[in-house]
């Protein structure tokens, strides 16, 4: 994927797309697919903003069932089947499991009656998905299994446990890319680091953007005949720079990685502020979530206060009090800001995503993508391309993203083709090399291993870690990755997971620099701004 936004911007394009989280990409995707001319530009790297914070899993919708949304429900349930059917190398079941008690909406007939209606709705959940990625039915524990299960759970009134199935997505930082990968293979250009600054107007028409090149500080005039904004985190932001409605208030969500061993079940309970809480395991660890902000905060706010932190903290100490967390105990903050909506003076976030026309408020040419769950982001981008295409006057062609896998995500033979590359090259990889190469790239993993190869670059980063050093300058020369920390977060696993230790993160910075060819001074600031992503460095040798 080659970036030249000087180049791309003397083409006029059918379709821009402001915004490369999870839902830009879908869009890019699907309209490329769908035969039109697509411009994606993202002011920073792709899939870092609120398409990195959340809890790693693709929810079924069963919260939704307790307000009475059947056909919410069943949305979710169809589109968590297609993430298993178009990515099935990326997802894995996950048991969750939450408290029953006495005399509440919780309680073990409740629960009972609602896992009966749930696998009613949800009953072709597992038609045309790999054996591997079938998800159970719902069941009730015991109380001494669910204690056992979840220590420090409320004791009162405790009547057992209510288990159910999700999916978790292994690498979601890579599920982005692969996103990435078919937007490209579909036709679309996609640009990291350009930000659309100011509309091009035609009357009262909006006609494209001028977009600033993040990395030459060079601007550039992109016209297009729609303009989409799927700003995630920056809505607010790019709207006012557009003159475009009232941008909508922004709550503050923040999900933490915790210095605390996981069991493979991830568990939910209500914290201090009320709201139900999950903690769920990842790479070993804790991830605790989503805490978000009681008020709208400034949209211009781009890391959490201190005492933001502490709330965040309070509030998953209460829900699961075995984890004694503390600041210290951070390996990995997830933060972002996304749109709210307020009602009798309450903040809350939306709870369905909204695509505006706003021609219909008076400036025609542009559109905005408003999401707020990754599970539907791909159906929430298919509806808001149906209206690109109608803005447009082209034939509504039919939408492929929901039945197409994506790049290199299957679950065929990765492994024995990964091992047959490795005979070929005359180089015998660790298991725990093999198991991390299939796990992150898949079907690309072959590729990867004779890149490194022809750069005499098949040695890990240090050996805390079965990361190669190929990998990074693989990131910097096909992933499009601008900086470090694009590649240590989200074309790599190296730092995913917490600090990866100093010589891991000081050899990748070599590498990438090397290949990206910075001088000195740029490596070392590119360094310690690397360094500033992690609290506290628990990995270092």
């Amino acid at each position: 994927m080659l970036r030249d936004l000087a180049a791309l911007a003397d083409a006029r394009y059918d379709l821009l797309v402001i915004g490369g989280g999870i839902h830009g990409l879908f869009a890019a995707y699907d309209a490329a697919d769908r035969g039109l001319s697509v411009l994606l530009v993202e002011r920073a790297d792709f899939g870092s903003g609120l398409s990195a914070n959340h809890q790693r899993t693709i929810h079924g919708g069963l919260r939704a069932l307790q307000s009475g949304h059947i056909g919410k429900v069943r949305e979710q349930i169809v589109e968590r089947r297609t993430w298993a059917r178009i990515a099935p190398h990326l997802v894995r079941p996950l048991p969750f499991l939450i408290g029953t008690y006495r005399f509440t909406k919780r309680s073990r007939l409740a629960l009972r009656a609602g896992f009966a209606a749930y696998d009613l709705i949800g009953r072709r959940r597992n038609v045309d998905v790999p054996t591997e990625l079938h998800l159970p039915k719902g069941k009730v524990e015991s109380a001494a299994a669910t204690r056992k299960l979840f220590p420090g759970i409320a004791p009162d009134g405790l009547t057992g446990g209510a288990v159910w199935y999700d999916y978790q997505t292994r690498h979601p930082d890579r599920l982005n890319w692969t996103v990435a990968l078919a937007a490209d293979r579909a036709g679309a250009h996609l640009v990291n680091y350009a930000d659309a600054i100011a509309p091009l107007m035609d009357g009262r028409r909006v006609a494209g953007a001028r977009v600033r090149d993040g990395l030459t500080g060079r601007e550039h005039d992109i016209q297009a005949a729609v303009t989409l904004i799927a700003a995630g985190g920056a809505l607010g932001r790019t709207l006012q720079a557009f003159g475009l409605d009232s941008p909508p208030p922004m709550l503050r969500a923040m999900n933490v990685l915790l210095n605390r061993p996981a069991r493979d079940i991830a568990i939910a309970a209500r914290g201090a502020s009320g709201r139900m809480l999950t903690a769920v395991p990842w790479r070993g660890f804790v991830l605790a979530g989503t805490h978000q902000s009681a008020a709208p905060v400034e949209r211009t706010e781009c890391t959490p206060p201190a005492e933001a932190i502490g709330q965040m903290l309070d509030d998953v100490n209460a829900a699961f009090p075995a984890l004694k967390a503390t600041a210290a105990d951070i390996r990995l903050i997830h933060y972002g800001l996304t749109p709210a909506t307020t009602s009798g003076g309450r903040a809350d976030l939306l709870a369905e995503p909204q695509i505006i026309r706003h021609a219909t408020r008076g400036t025609a040419g542009a559109m905005s993508l408003i999401g707020v769950k990754y599970t539907t982001s791909r159906l929430a981008a298919e509806r808001a391309v149906d209206l690109v295409c109608r803005e447009l006057g082209r034939p509504h062609r039919r939408c492929r993203t929901s039945s197409r896998e994506l790049p290199h995500a299957g679950i065929s033979d990765v492994e024995g083709r990964l091992m047959e590359t490795g005979r070929a090259l005359g180089v015998d990889l660790d298991r725990d090399v093999l198991d991390h190469l299939a796990s992150w790239y898949g079907s690309e993993a072959p590729d990867v291993v004779r890149f490194a190869a022809e750069r005499g670059q098949l040695d890990r980063l240090s050996t805390e870690t079965p990361v190669l050093g190929g990998e990074v300058t693989y990131a910097a020369v096909h992933g499009q990755a601008a900086r470090l920390s694009d590649a240590i977060l989200r074309r790599t696993a190296l730092g995913s997971a917490g600090h990866p230790g100093q010589a891991a993160l000081q050899r990748a910075s070599v590498l990438f620099a090397e290949a990206r060819g910075w001088a000195a001074d740029k490596t070392a600031r590119e360094l310690a701004d690397a360094e500033a992503i992690y609290p506290n460095r628990f990995n270092e040798p």
